[in-house]
């Protein structure tokens, strides 16, 4: 984490929050798709904003650090391979075969 600058950690906070739609304009399925993606990218933002000004304590703590910053990557890299996330993620929950998910 010592190694990621603020700029990099603004950068990415600003990609992944930017592309979580409001709930407000959503209904549905979708709207629970992305409060719940809001919550999940809140919380790792602030775990990462949190570590990066916390005292060092021990090594679990830059490891929660790396975890909540690797989280934040995969979000961002989800829209790299699924530009309608999570519009389409919503989609696809029902059609997903429950009795043949494989």
């Amino acid at each position: 984490m010592e190694r990621i600058t603020e700029d990099q950690v603004a950068r990415l906070v600003g990609f992944v929050s930017a592309r979580i739609p409001e709930t407000a304009s959503l209904q549905g399925e979708a709207r629970r798709t992305a409060a719940a993606l809001r919550l999940a990218a809140d919380k790792q933002i602030a775990a990462v904003r949190f570590q990066r000004t916390a005292p060092p304590v021990s090594g679990g703590t830059t490891d929660l650090a790396a975890a909540a910053w690797n989280l934040l990557v995969a979000f961002a890299e989800i829209w790299r391979d699924h530009p309608g996330f999570p519009a389409d993620a919503a989609k696809e929950t029902f059609e997903f075969d429950c009795d043949s998910p494989l």
